[in-house]
């Protein structure tokens, strides 16, 4: 009996149930604290560590991490650990290269995609899990983890995990519930971020189809002068104009052409406009330019289609012939060698309102990690020893953009490289 006056001691199953409280207090508390972090205006790069930090003390787990998700073709997922805090003496796997564009299908995980797809959790002791999905988890000497999905609006960004390394009170639903307010937070952040990157993108594209039609319709006038004061030269000669004079002239009326038809480039990008745009059906109309792409190409480059049914869209056809033809005369210049280009035309799995998604892959190098932020502003070009004017990309951005489209850089995975064009289905 305990002494008069004294606390009576505690049953293990009492202490366990205060140590359960404690804990899901201390979640609760990390969880409000860690919402306050990443609805500001920090980016995800500097939210994250102090976030990982807070719910990884707070919910007593040996690693805290965050995946992204990166969708194939062929509707499977590869995963890679971006973000990672661990405790004290618990090896960290942010190095890892067995986590970086991790299949989760091959690598025996198709259970995760398609729970963590459905918006739900995954969770319990790793003895009781599949066997396929046990050697990469004792290999890191998990013994019990929680993961959520974090979804970016309706699209899925990624995973945050929580994993346990040493003996850990089952996850209680209560915790389950309350990180999952984490996870909602954390996309709702990187959605907001990826909106403001396009705004930014947007505003400043716009800008520089303002400046691009007024320099456009300034060089225009000069080379109006120009040509003027040339075919006066040539009217005015009363002999047979010299060899040196002729090619002089050549010379001139080349570099006039060239002008012209950076001119011309320039207000396309200016006004790029819907003008012309009709309904059609988007596989026919990109089969109807395959002769004209296949040409372009040349030999040393084979240009393939797959076409699914999809959407009809409202497009100018001229229009989305000049994109198809950037898109492919750029691949070609990126494979002197020769190579693979591939047209893909179906349905948009992510677009609202069942949209049109047209998938452009070829087999070069690929883009530069250093450039791939870059390659649809106005002027610029990897290509300036070659005459290129760094139009290309950013008239084929304001087509799309400019028929109510979006496009954008396929994920950098292996070799190659691929835009992702969707379009809004036609009414």
């Amino acid at each position: 009996m305990p002494a008069s006056g004294a606390p009576p001691a505690s049953t293990p199953d009492e202490s366990s149930a205060a140590d359960g409280r404690d804990r899901s207090e201390a979640v609760v508390a990390a969880v409000a604290t860690a919402v306050g972090l990443m609805t500001g205006s920090l980016p995800e790069r500097e939210f994250a560590g102090p976030v990982l930090r807070l719910l990884g003390e707070a919910g007593g787990v040996s690693r805290v991490y965050v995946f992204d998700f990166q969708r194939q073709a062929d509707g499977r997922y590869r995963v890679s650990q971006r973000h990672e805090w661990t405790a004290v003496g618990i090896s960290a796997q942010i190095g890892n290269p067995d986590l970086q564009g991790l299949d989760l299908i091959e690598a025996g995980f198709g259970r995760w995609q398609e729970v963590l797809l459905r918006g739900e959790p995954i969770v319990g002791e790793i003895a009781e899990f599949p066997p396929s999905e046990r050697p990469i988890l004792e290999a890191q000497q998990i013994l019990s983890l929680l993961v959520q999905p974090v979804f970016a609006g309706a699209r899925i960004h990624g995973m945050i995990g929580f994993d346990a390394c040493a003996p850990r009170a089952p996850w209680s639903r209560f915790e389950v519930s309350v990180l999952r307010i984490a996870a909602q937070a954390w996309g709702a952040a990187v959605l907001r971020e990826e909106r403001d990157a396009q705004l930014r993108h947007m505003q400043r594209m716009e800008a520089m189809g303002r400046m691009a039609g007024g320099v456009a319709h300034d060089f225009n006038n000069v080379l109006s002068v120009v040509g003027g004061a040339v075919e006066a030269l040539q009217g005015e000669a009363a002999a047979p104009v010299p060899a040196d004079g002729e090619r002089y002239g050549r010379i001139l009326r080349h570099a006039l052409d060239q002008g012209r038809g950076l001119t011309r480039r320039l207000l396309e990008f200016s006004r790029p406009g819907s003008g012309h745009a009709r309904e059609l059906d988007l596989g026919e109309a990109v089969a109807r330019a395959v002769p004209l792409l296949r040409q372009a190409a040349g030999s040393r480059v084979r240009v393939e289609l797959e076409r699914a049914p999809a959407p009809r869209v409202r497009i100018d056809p001229v229009q989305l012939e000049q994109v198809l033809l950037n898109l492919v005369i750029n691949a070609r210049d990126a494979m002197p060698g020769g190579g693979r280009v591939r047209v893909e035309v179906g349905p948009d799995p992510a677009g609202p309102g069942g949209a049109a998604r047209l998938r452009v892959t070829d087999t070069g190098p690929g883009i530069p990690a250093g450039q791939r932020d870059r390659v649809f502003e106005p002027f610029f070009t990897t290509k300036a020893d070659r005459g290129g004017t760094g139009l290309g990309l950013s008239t084929v951005f304001a087509i799309v953009t400019g028929h109510g489209g979006t496009i954008v850089l396929g994920p950098a995975t292996g070799g190659g490289a691929e835009f992702l064009i969707s379009l809004p289905a036609a009414g």
